[in-house]
């Protein structure tokens, strides 16, 4: 939840200096925005995966291998 909502506000801060730097182009602040956002929800949950799986790797008990 946490890198949701981090990653919303990054996104939302690239497209707003993205929009302000091209002149208020909207469509260019909006692509900018999901561009970076997406990338960085990516980033924390393959961050979050490898994390999980460091700790509860194959062939040890943890949530969701039983």
């Amino acid at each position: 939840m946490v890198g949701v909502v981090t990653a919303v506000l990054a996104g939302s801060a690239a497209g707003l200096l993205t929009a302000i730097a091209d002149g208020h182009s909207g469509v260019a602040g909006f692509a900018a925005g999901a561009i970076v956002g997406v990338a960085i929800l990516v980033a924390l949950m393959e961050f979050q995966f490898r994390r999980f799986r460091s700790l509860f790797g194959a062939g040890q008990s943890g949530p969701g291998t039983g």
